[in-house]
């Protein structure tokens, strides 16, 4: 069986392998891991990142070794891939119904610790008898509607629903959850920190109420990618939850995260220069995805966008690309793209090369890929 550490990709250069091939550059996604760590260090925080980006358990195990306390993940299918991976402490950042999702979610509970976010008093009883069943304990985040409105009951409703936590076998309260996604994508600065901080009082409000009843609350829970470094200075998070800046890609650029290297690319080859002013590559959507906009190409130093070269539509499996003038490409070149939107390219893959000056240092499989339930 081939391993990542005997693949043949380790040592050769990206440009050697077959495209299209999905990678990350080691040094900026280890700068990026970094940054996020040190934020969570210097408010007082944990930083569990959310991995619904990357998917890959060895990706995890870096962010781990850069500080992080745990993973967080969407879904009890990407859960049991982590643990699969050696990842042991696991938040799942999201309700968790059905019978066949709660069993297989404490089947996982003996081998991993778990935590689950739950806005439901029945649902709360189908997990406590489930775990009850099997003989494990579950962790439990109250969630929260922080102003997303999606998920998440309302501060007042917390505490009813922390007691009932307290009150069932097979559960513990480990505290509160809630995530300001509608936050996440706001470009003014000022209403992002305007809108950031009625999360956190709302998350705030929520723990004051629950420890009025005498209830203590040891974790909160929340942030992303797109306001983390406002987030975690406001005092409401005892835990970060943001994960996809680590990657970084054209979306999290244009919510403004700073200090960010982009660290996920997408290797692809010319097939086509049919006219003067265009080509074509190899990569469409279903390489690098259509989710939120076109990707971008990248200089072949990393450092900046290519300004000469536009990408201007994706068919299933062909880039399209505009030239400037005086620009021309052969079949067989190669092209960077920098993805969109990390979360909607990673899972069109199976395989993440990782990569140092050029040179496939690691192979890691992209085991949550595919993962739906």
């Amino acid at each position: 069986m081939t391993t990542a550490a005997t693949h043949e990709a380790v040592g050769r250069r990206i440009e050697e392998l077959d495209t299209p091939a999905l990678f990350v550059d080691l040094d900026a996604l280890e700068a990026n891991a970094s940054m996020m760590a040190g934020a969570c260090r210097a408010n007082g925080i944990d930083w569990r990142p959310h991995v619904k980006a990357s998917k890959a358990p060895e990706l995890a195990k870096r962010l781990l070794a850069a500080g992080a306390v745990g993973v967080t993940c969407a879904k009890v299918s990407e859960a049991e891939v982590m643990a699969d991976g050696g990842i042991t402490d696991i938040l799942i950042a999201n309700e968790v119904v059905g019978a066949t999702k709660i069993a297989r979610l404490v089947a996982l509970a003996g081998r991993a610790r778990l935590c689950v976010a739950a806005d439901d008093t029945r649902n709360l009883e189908e997990l406590s008898a489930a775990a009850t069943a099997a003989g494990v304990n579950l962790d439990v985040l109250v969630d929260v509607d922080v102003g997303m409105g999606r998920c998440g009951v309302t501060p007042e409703e917390a505490p009813a629903l922390a007691q009932r936590v307290l009150d069932l076998p097979g559960l513990s309260l480990r505290g509160l959850m809630g995530y300001e996604g509608h936050v996440q994508g706001i470009r003014d600065l000022e209403e992002k920190e305007a809108r950031s901080e009625e999360s956190a009082s709302m998350l705030a409000e929520a723990k004051r109420l629950v420890e009025a009843v005498g209830i203590p609350v040891e974790c909160t829970s929340g942030g992303g990618t797109g306001n983390y470094w406002i987030a975690s200075t406001l005092g409401a998070l005892t835990e970060l939850q943001a994960g996809g800046g680590v990657l970084m890609d054209q979306t999290y650029g244009l919510y403004g995260v700073p200090g960010h290297r982009q660290a996920l690319f997408l290797e692809i080859q010319v097939i086509s220069a049919p006219r003067l002013g265009q080509a074509i590559g190899d990569a469409g959507w279903k390489a690098s995805g259509r989710h939120t906009g076109l990707p971008a190409v990248w200089d072949s130093d990393l450092a900046q966008l290519d300004s000469s070269i536009e990408v201007t539509g994706l068919s299933a499996e062909h880039t399209h690309l505009r030239l400037a003038e005086g620009v021309t490409l052969e079949p067989g070149q190669r092209l960077l793209l920098v993805p969109h939107y990390s979360d909607s390219t990673v899972l069109l893959h199976r395989t993440m090369y990782a990569v140092r000056n050029g040179v496939v240092e690691d192979v890691w499989p992209i085991s949550g890929a595919g993962m739906l339930q």
